[in-house]
């Protein structure tokens, strides 16, 4: 019972922990999930840098400082800080790079997160908090703009001698081109200590021929393209080549043998054993751009270095960013008021005539279903009392008497059918029939005979007043289809007319920027916006009305043909 009680106090507590929010006075947050299942992670991996990019399809930049200082990243609990570093903020191009050391990375699992925090205007930056685990070296970013690449691990392992050049757009941040004339060299009593290593990098080859990384009796070199790992005397080649001008992960990790992998697979392997020095040499005949240079005191395994591709290529598996969330209910800025306030006067006329178009349009659909709603009522019930007349009018027999009252009986109901087309159809039949009758006097009632030329004349009579009913049918119909084709028409007129004005403005004002334009463009589009508002509900409401209509036609064709061929039948010579 117990084990159930606390498994039910588990879920109740489950939704609560999802919900929760770290502090109050960051508005806004973003659930970063980890998907190793997706990245294919062979195995569980500790403490890894994961690299975070933002950019203006992802993340609001106005929503947060615009040097990123008030971001933070929690775990999973949404409770603990996770150390992160910044490698970029750029909130100008809206573009950011920032590091978060994850604890642990779990195989096979799509759901593990973490979560992201920003929009404290009042925050002071974090606190330095070490990134990259113990066993990391030295790590190069290769953004700096002048002076030798530093070391960001914090171990202050900077490069001692650089022939690279800095290119401010690389893969991750800025980058560096090798010319194949040195790379960059790090030279240190720190790597001749090392039993083991990992050397690391972004590689962008111009040429199929030059030497990667080189450290002690460990060296990785293109050769045609193909990477070729060799370990003393011992040399391995990988099965393909590099494609050129396009980024690869290129990494070897030495201690009791080396291992050649790229973009994260082992591709290559070399019996041996390190041979340590004191000099680390990247890209020393290599053409080529290089970015993230990293450098590890320890043999990383593949699972280690996936991690690191998932994460920092441009379409790595490994992170995907949910929606953002916030906790600021205030009411944003009002977009379409904002939208009206830019409207020019010819834009106000034909938005006002739109809105007259539309009002009209529903006070013709509105008074044509309350008619057509009635009428079919009335009819049914119309029809329900001819059908009794025409029986009645069999049993009378010859009673020329009794047939006149029946037939002006249904006639004269004029207030119980009122809205029945059909009922005025029938009135128009009476009348002309019983005019065709044989006059009777209180003495002699003849039966009434009416000839089939008398007949046909009654029939053009129906038809004559079943084209005036459905000509009452199709009356105001005509303001719905003006609407219809109008409308869009009348809209764009409005629309390039305001755009006309706009572009005139931004052209006596010499101003052209996205802030002078998009108003008046907006406000341009609220014409065309006005005419389909018109024209869609008219579209409907015709379409649909006119089925309506159609169905009561044919009920007045149908009860036409009934009509005379019950006539004829009663009374035909």
């Amino acid at each position: 019972m117990k084990r159930i009680l606390a498994i039910v106090a588990l879920f109740l507590v489950m939704p609560l922990s999802a919900h929760a929010w770290w502090e109050k006075d960051w508005t806004g947050r973003k659930k970063i999930t980890l998907d190793t299942k997706a990245a294919g992670i062979s195995s569980d991996v500790s403490q890894v840098p994961v690299l975070v990019r933002l950019s203006s399809a992802n993340f609001d930049f106005l929503a947060g400082k615009e040097d990123g200082s008030d971001l933070r990243f929690l775990a999973e609990d949404d409770k603990t800080q996770l150390p992160f570093q910044i490698e970029r903020f750029d909130s100008i191009n809206n573009l950011a790079f920032v590091w978060v050391q994850v604890p642990k990375l779990q195989t096979g699992n799509s759901t593990q997160h973490i979560w992201m925090y920003y929009g404290n205007t009042k925050a002071a930056a974090a606190a330095p908090a070490p990134v990259f685990d113990a066993q990391q070296l030295a790590v190069y970013h290769l953004g700096e703009t002048q002076g030798l690449p530093q070391d960001a691990s914090g171990k202050a392992l900077h490069a001692t001698e650089s022939h690279a050049t800095v290119v401010p757009s690389g893969l991750i941040a800025g980058s560096a081109h090798l010319n194949g004339d040195g790379g960059v060299v790090v030279k240190n009593p720190t790597l001749q200590q090392t039993k083991e290593i990992t050397v690391s990098a972004w590689v962008n080859p111009e040429r199929g021929d030059g030497e990667v990384f080189s450290f002690g009796n460990v060296s990785v070199s293109l050769l045609g393209g193909v990477p070729v790992l060799k370990m003393g005397t011992v040399t391995s080649k990988a099965a393909e080549a590099l494609s050129l001008n396009t980024w690869h992960h290129v990494a070897v990790s030495g201690g009791a043998q080396a291992v050649l992998f790229v973009d994260g697979k082992a591709v290559a392997n070399a019996a041996g054993l390190l041979v340590a020095t004191d000099a680390l040499r990247v890209g020393a005949t290599l053409v080529a751009q290089v970015d993230e240079i990293q450098v590890s005191g320890v043999a990383r395994n593949e699972a280690w270095l996936s991690a690191q591709v998932q994460s920092q290529a441009e379409q790595g598996k490994l992170l995907s960013q949910g929606e953002e969330q916030t906790t600021d209910t205030s009411e944003g800025p009002n977009y379409f008021k904002a939208t009206l306030q830019n409207l020019t006067v010819d834009g106000w006329v034909v938005v006002g005539i739109c809105v007259l178009m539309f009002f009209i349009a529903l006070w013709v659909m509105g008074k044509k279903l309350v008619l057509l709603n009635r009428m079919e009522r009335t009819n049914r019930h119309f029809n329900e009392e001819f059908g009794k007349t025409t029986r009645k009018l069999l049993e009378l027999g010859q009673d020329a008497k009794a047939h006149a009252g029946a037939l002006d009986g249904l006639s004269a109901r004029t207030d119980d059918f009122s809205s029945s087309s059909l009922h005025r159809i029938y009135k128009v039949g009476v009348m002309e029939l019983m005019s065709r009758f044989p006059k009777v006097n209180d003495e002699h009632h003849a039966f009434p005979v009416v000839s089939s030329q008398s007949i046909n004349a009654v029939r053009a009579t129906l038809d004559a007043q079943l084209t005036r009913e459905r000509h009452g049918l199709d009356k105001g119909m005509v303001l719905l289809t003006i609407a219809i084709s109008g409308g869009p028409f009348l809209g764009l007129l409005g629309t390039v007319v305001g755009v006309m004005i706009t572009f005139a403005a931004i052209a006596a004002a010499g101003d052209v920027n996205v802030n002078a334009i998009a108003p008046g463009i907006a406000a341009a589009l609220v014409a065309t916006v006005a005419g389909l508002g018109v024209a869609i509900p008219a579209l409907f409401g015709y379409n649909y009305l006119q089925t309506r209509i159609k169905g009561v036609g044919a009920d007045m064709t149908v009860f036409v043909d009934e009509f005379v061929t019950k006539m004829a039948e009663n009374y035909g010579g």
